[in-house]
Formats: structure tokens, sequence, C-alpha cells
């Protein structure tokens, strides 16, 4: 108990306790004994509360903690799976780059032999083109050579 504007001070007890009788100091002496035990008791009270919120409070915390490492693994985890797939979608860009790079020179292969096909049937004499290198060379004169059975070669 703080020493406060309604409390006596010390000369006052004193003046008080020598006017009282020993019964009375007794009983007044037990009172302030109450007193005490009863603020003890909730001082107790009190710190076992606090005790109570601090282990609960280190529990939760614990449990925060354990959580938050999961989730750092769960982002590391997730970190990486996406880093592979930017590699992977990377590859692929270039396997499709590459891919039609590809089909277009193909394309542009079949569309000059397809060319020179329809230009080489549309005028074959013409002289200005060259034959298709690989391929014989159209032969007008050309004659087929058999045997009559009666002829032979000597």
């Amino acid at each position: 108990m703080g020493a406060g504007a309604s409390e006596p001070t010390a000369e006052d007890n004193v003046q008080l306790a020598s006017e009282m009788s020993n019964q009375e100091l007794i009983n007044a002496g037990m009172k302030t004994m109450d007193e005490t035990d009863q603020a003890i008791e909730r001082s107790k009270q009190v710190v076992h509360q606090t005790i109570e919120v601090g282990t609960q409070t280190a529990a939760t915390l614990k449990g925060q903690t354990e959580q938050m490492g999961r989730i750092v693994n769960e982002l590391d985890s997730i970190q990486f799976s996406i880093k592979k797939a930017s590699q992977l979608v990377k590859e692929i860009g270039r396997q499709v780059a590459t891919d039609k790079c590809i089909m277009l020179l193909l394309f542009l292969i079949v569309c000059g032999v397809i060319a020179i096909i329809v230009v080489k049937i549309v005028n074959p004499h013409n002289k200005d083109i060259r034959d298709i290198p690989g391929l014989a060379p159209p032969v007008p004169s050309r004659r087929l050579l058999y045997v009559r059975t009666g002829e032979h070669f000597d």
C-alpha cells in the first residue's frame, strides 16, 4: 500500500497506537496481516497467470517458428521449381525457333524445286534454264534398240 493522502503518517500511527488497547492493537495487526496475506495471494495469482501466459506464448512462438521454417522450405522449393520451369521454357522456345527455321528452309527448298519443275514443264526447250543437277537431261532423239529374232550383233 502506498502513502496516499488519506493514509496516516508514521507519527499519526504511533499516536494512534498509544491510544489503543492491547486487544485493539492485536486486532489491527491481524487485520493488516490479513490484508497483506490477501495482497500476497493476489500477487501469486498474477505471477501464476503471467507464467501461464508466458508458457502459452512460448508454445505459440515455437509453433509459429516451425511454421515459418516450413514456409521458407516451401518457398525455396517453389523458387527452385520456377527456376527449372523457366529453363525448360527457354529450351523449348529455342527448339521451337530452330524447328521454325528448319521448316522455313525446307519450305523454300520445296518451293524452289516446284518452281523449277513448273518452268521446265511449261517451257522445256528454254536454254537459259540449266538442267537440274543429278537428273538426266531430256533426250528427244532417244530410240529404243531392239533385236529382231534372226539378227545378231557381231
